[in-house]
């Protein structure tokens, strides 16, 4: 018997995929059809926030439902409250690096400059980093929560083209101040999720 046994969680061993669907206009994600399902329980961590995301040709929408206060901003992200959305539009699960079909956006619920793509590639797979002023953020915060509504159109999303490709692959992870993240199907502490594109999930575009 090891004397310190490793901690082996269950998503370490699956490709998870789920269906994403779509989405006619700029609607309220609040609908349980959009809602992502929770692995908080098979990461070991406390969940505190409900995610919906749905496509469209012309954007990807995501909607964070968030049940703390989520108004302490950092300039060093991870320190406060923030959110982080990893997307690769080919979802190719190409381990090891990152390539210029993948993103790393990151979200604020308040302030003047309230989304970033800040993706780190290789020098020989890059695309142009998207322009903040491009992606919608809308939130509503109270004391002790938050609706945050993201729009990342598809000129922020390099190589999205529903019309071909039928899937994207994406993770998240909603940092707070002084406290544990949470993570969509990815531990913070045993991956760097910015680097592990092959471990984000694959999301099916449906109807």
């Amino acid at each position: 018997m090891l004397d310190n046994p490793i901690d082996l969680k269950a998503l370490n061993f699956f490709d998870v995929t789920i269906n994403c669907y779509k989405v006619t206009s700029k609607i309220n994600l609040l609908n349980k059809k959009y809602l992502l399902p929770s692995f908080s329980s098979l990461l070991n961590e406390e969940e505190f926030a409900k995610v919906y995301v749905g496509w469209s040709p012309l954007a990807i929408f995501f909607l964070f439902d968030i049940d703390i206060n989520f108004s302490n901003f950092n300039e060093d992200f991870r320190k406060g409250d923030s959110i982080e959305i990893f997307i690769d539009t080919r979802c190719l699960k190409t381990k090891g690096y990152l390539t210029k079909f993948c993103h790393h956006f990151v979200i604020y619920s308040e302030g003047q400059n309230r989304a970033e793509e800040i993706t780190r590639f290789r020098q020989d797979e890059m695309h142009p980093l998207a322009d903040s002023k491009t992606i919608e953020v809308e939130s509503i915060v109270k004391p002790n929560s938050a609706i945050v509504n993201v729009s990342i159109p598809s000129i922020s999303l390099f190589g999205y083209n529903p019309n071909e490709i039928s899937s994207f692959s994406f993770s998240y992870r909603i940092n707070r101040k002084d406290l544990p993240p949470q993570n969509f199907s990815i531990s913070s502490f045993e991956h760097l999720i910015e680097k592990s594109s092959h471990l984000w999930v694959k999301m099916n575009l449906k109807e």
